[in-house]
């Protein structure tokens, strides 16, 4: 009987703590619930949207008078901020957002490693011909280049932290050098409580 009323009360404690849980799909164009300082979801998709939407504007990247399309790669998104940020969700977000902005208009190249390597595994299985298909095509060149930065400063009293971010992206012209397009998207928090942000 004892161990029959110990069974009923553990399974109603685990009854209890599984009750208590919470599972909430929400919009990720909503703030976070879940705030302290640093970025939000809102912020990443706001950004990408904004700078695709400059960039789309500034016209740098429209295709030439012969009809041309521009090429470009992203590239680097230095961290400099105090906060650990991915950083290729905010840069997929920005190539996600770019592409449907511009679909074919524009030649996006893939210049990670990973890319690379398969690319360069692909010609030689061509060149020694285990594989259909030639290398009757140059791998393709760049114009522009798209990095960018994350800064922050942050100030703590007592439980009190303040953060302000900037996020700036740079566009740059890979033969002479020049730096075609810049824009800031900055934000910032104040919170007492404590969250990690990743």
């Amino acid at each position: 009987m004892l161990l029959r009323s110990i069974s009923v009360a553990l399974f109603g404690l685990l009854l209890t703590a599984c009750g208590s849980t919470r599972d909430t799909r929400v919009d990720p164009d909503a703030a976070d619930t879940v705030t302290g300082t640093g970025l939000q979801s809102m912020d990443i998709r706001t950004m990408a949207q904004r700078f695709s939407a400059k960039l789309q504007a500034d016209g740098i990247l429209s295709p030439g008078k012969e009809g041309d399309r521009v090429s470009f790669y992203v590239t680097e998104l230095r961290n400099d901020s105090s906060d650990v940020i991915d950083k290729e969700l905010i840069l997929s977000n920005l190539q996600t957002e770019l592409f449907r902005s511009y679909g074919r208009r524009v030649r996006f190249l893939d210049r990670s490693p990973e890319a690379n390597e398969l690319v360069d595994a692909e010609r030689r299985m061509k060149e020694r011909g285990q594989v259909s298909g030639t290398n009757d095509r140059p791998v393709a060149g760049s114009d522009y280049a798209l990095k960018g930065t994350i800064k922050s400063r942050d100030r703590q009293a007592g439980k009190l932290r303040s953060s302000y971010i900037v996020v700036t992206i740079q566009l740059v012209d890979l033969v002479t050098g020049e730096l075609v397009f810049l824009d800031n998207y900055e934000m910032k928090t104040e919170s007492e409580k404590s969250v990690i942000n990743r």
